[in-house]
């Protein structure tokens, strides 16, 4: 069964930490993450906005980089009101809630400050993009709505639910393996000179990262990939 930890990131009003709490606690979910947030999390708005659950408050945990908060994530899925321009899966929210519920291990899902949302870079560290359907004139949604919504979508579908992929004696990798796999890869086509135009890299990097993040890949599939480009090394 997948284990949802809800993350923040860089959340700016103490407000939206509180609703959140609060629709995590009306859907039957415990794990919050705070990355770099603007406002203390147990700021006395936050906890009275949080009606009862400042418990999730209490125990949720601060980051000071996402990179920590997501590390021991098998599965991230970003949100986001409008696509980008990423070569990226987009699940609508109910498809999404079908999906991880047929995953195992632990799955994260990412909403980003209230004024900007998450990045181009962070998304595509991450395995999709959840979507609420909203008028397309209007997308704007405020972060706590769309956090109670994506929690009721995901707390409807059965909790015994088998996962989809068999890993066989095998887990799928987390992010932690996966950020130190695309570091080596970074730093071997470095080696190379394999971006040719440094003004290209950041571009470049972001849509090679695309190809990792869009596959289900295992422990074994990362230490495959690392041994065959050890071997192509000549070690």
């Amino acid at each position: 069964m997948a284990e949802t930890i809800f993350i923040l990131h860089e959340p700016q009003l103490p407000e939206n930490l509180g609703a959140t709490a609060r629709a995590m606690a009306n859907f039957g979910f415990s794990q919050l993450r705070v990355v770099s947030p603007h406002c203390s999390v147990l700021d006395p708005t936050a906890i009275a906005m949080s009606v009862g659950a400042e418990s999730l408050l209490q125990s949720a945990q601060v980051f000071t980089h996402l990179e920590d908060a997501i590390a021991d994530l098998n599965w991230v899925y970003g949100t986001c009101a409008t696509q980008r321009h990423l070569i990226k899966e987009y699940l609508p929210v109910r498809q999404a809630g079908n999906r991880i519920q047929t995953q195992s291990g632990r799955i994260g899902i990412l909403f980003g400050p209230e004024r900007t949302g998450l990045s181009n870079e962070i998304l595509a560290r991450c395995h999709g993009i959840i979507q609420i359907p909203v008028n397309p004139e209007f997308s704007s949604m405020n972060l706590a709505q769309a956090m109670v919504i994506i929690a009721y979508e995901l707390s409807q579908y059965p909790r015994q639910a088998e996962p989809a992929l068999n890993t066989g004696e095998t887990d799928p990798a987390t992010q932690a393996h996966l950020c130190a796999f695309l570091s080596f890869l970074e730093r071997e086509l470095d080696r190379v000179d394999y971006w040719r135009v440094s003004s290209k890299k950041p571009l470049m990097k972001k849509n090679l990262e695309n190809v990792f993040t869009r596959l289900q890949l295992t422990e074994q599939d990362i230490r495959s990939l690392w041994g065959m480009i050890d071997r192509l090394r000549g070690r």
